[in-house]
This record gives structure tokens, sequence and C-alpha cells, in this order.
């Protein structure tokens, strides 16, 4: 969750593997600033910038492809190593994730027409689906009405979906790390890299972008940062005020990633506090050793 890419670039050269990035942001090409995207080309990448940023995918669109990329490098006599941050994209390949049915916006209207009613609609779903009824608050009525929408378009509940769910990378063993590091040297690091971004040219990056057709509705444009370089571009902030908004979006979405990554039970915890790159691999190539025997 904290800074993996100079890792997982260690481990893929002491044993020859390939990477798949599970980063939802370097799916997107014209990007690489801003998303971080892996520029080492001794190391294979997969699945970086093979999206135009106008383009939308999902977290089984990106497993499906994972999946195939993981059995060609098998095929190759390679090992592969997937790092980011993004643990949907993690837990659709190794456990499997539904392909949602698209949106009905007739059936979504009529459900939100109901929306006063809130307490009514989570009592339907909970004689539909009393599963995730009880995972669903009653207020959240977004997820509620989404719960509903699913089984009036597919004919199926979101548990009947899910249980009938093909895992991408069936058959396939996974020793799962997250990355730590204490707090203080975590926003430390985040205000450092924010800094180090904008003036690497990530500004040019997104007036790049702009001038290519995409816009603030853009998809690729919800990776932090790139809407709020578009509104220092309009001059509504500041330069200091452009700098600390990333910063203190991405101190609060790293937090959300460990906190995610934490409660998962089956990822290992590495504090990389005081551990630089290469040690850091070294201990993770020693406990995958120790997972395969």
């Amino acid at each position: 969750a904290v800074f993996p890419t100079a890792v997982g670039i260690e481990i893929a050269g002491r044993i020859g593997g390939e990477i798949i990035s599970a980063d939802a942001r370097q799916v997107y090409a014209g990007m690489p600033i801003g998303t971080c995207a892996p520029i080492d080309e001794a190391i294979p990448h997969h699945l970086v910038g093979y999206l135009s940023p106008a383009e939308r995918t999902t977290a089984f669109a990106w497993a499906k492809l994972a999946a195939e990329h993981l059995d060609d490098i098998y095929r190759r006599g390679k090992s592969a190593i997937i790092v980011g941050g993004t643990g949907l994209y993690i837990d659709a390949l190794t456990e499997g994730i539904f392909e949602a049915p698209a949106s009905d916006a007739a059936i979504r209207d009529s459900l939100y027409a109901r929306a006063e009613n809130a307490e009514d609609l989570h009592a339907q779903l909970a004689e539909i689906d009393p599963t995730s009824a009880d995972r669903i608050h009653p207020n959240n009525l977004v997820r509620v009405i989404r719960a509903l929408e699913v089984y009036y378009t597919s004919g199926k509940s979101l548990t009947e979906n899910f249980e009938a769910t093909a895992v991408p990378a069936e058959g396939w063993k996974f020793a799962k790390f997250f990355l730590d590091m204490d707090r203080e040297a975590l926003y430390a690091r985040i205000e450092e890299r924010t800094r180090a971004l904008l003036s690497a040219g990530w500004i040019d990056e997104v007036r790049r972008l702009v001038l290519s057709g995409n816009s603030e509705d853009s998809p690729g444009m919800n990776a932090i940062g790139y809407r709020e370089i578009l509104r220092y571009l309009r001059g509504e902030i500041t330069s200091e005020e452009l700098a600390e908004e990333i910063a203190r979006k991405t101190r609060n979405y790293a937090k959300r990633q460990i906190t995610w990554f934490s409660n998962r039970g089956n990822f290992q915890r590495i504090d990389i506090t005081n551990t630089p790159p290469a040690d850091c691999a070294e201990s993770i190539i020693s406990e995958v050793i120790d997972f395969s025997r």
C-alpha cells in the first residue's frame, strides 16, 4: 500500500520476474507523472498505460487481463509479481468478482423516485437479498438502489451473483504482502513526492491531456491530483494550495488503503519505515520461498 513500485522492481530484478501493475491509475496512457507509472525498461511491466484517459474499465475487466498475463508469464518460465495498491483489483483476480450488469436508467430512476421511502427500499432489499441487506446500511441509498437494480436487471441478487463468480486466477497460490510505515514518515514522503511530481512536469502533463481532448469528466481524471491541477490552471487555487490539496487527498487515500489491507487478514504487513527497497525485497523473497515449500 505504501510506495510498492521500487520494492517490486527490486524483487523482479533478483528473480528474473515480470510485474503486473494492480494500480487503477496506471492503466491510463499519457499520465506517467501523476500516476507514478514505472519507467524501469529493464523489467517488463504489464497493464500499464493500455487505456485512453477517456475509457472506462472495471475490476472484472482488469482481472481477466491480469489472469491472461499470469498464464503467459508462467508459460515463458518467469515469475509474476503483482504490484499496486488497488485492493479491489487484487481481490477480483485472486478471490473473484462478478461482472455487474450495466445500469438501467429506467429502473434506477424508478427506484430513486421512491428514495424518500429509504426504509421501504431497504426492506424490499431484505426480502430479495437478506445477506446484502445485512451488509448495507439503510441510509446508504446509493448501495441499496444499486443492489436492487442488479436484481431487477439480471434476475439474480447480489449475493447470488457473487456466489456464482469465477476466480480469474483459479488454481494459483499467492503470497500477499502490504507495505506500511510510520505515519509521520509516510506523510513526510507524500509531501515530498507531491512537490517532486509537480516540479517534474505534472502540470504540463495535464495541459497535454486537455489539448488531446480530455476533460474533467474523463475517467482518467479521477486520479488524485488531475482535477486539482485543472482548478489551478483555471486560476481557482494557488500553487501552494494545489500542493497542499494533493498531499491531503493522498494522505487520506493512503490511510484508506492501509486500513483495507490491514483488515483483509491474508496480507502480511511489512514495515518499511527504515528499510531500503533492496532489503525489503530480500525479506519478501525469503517469505515467498517459505510459503512455496
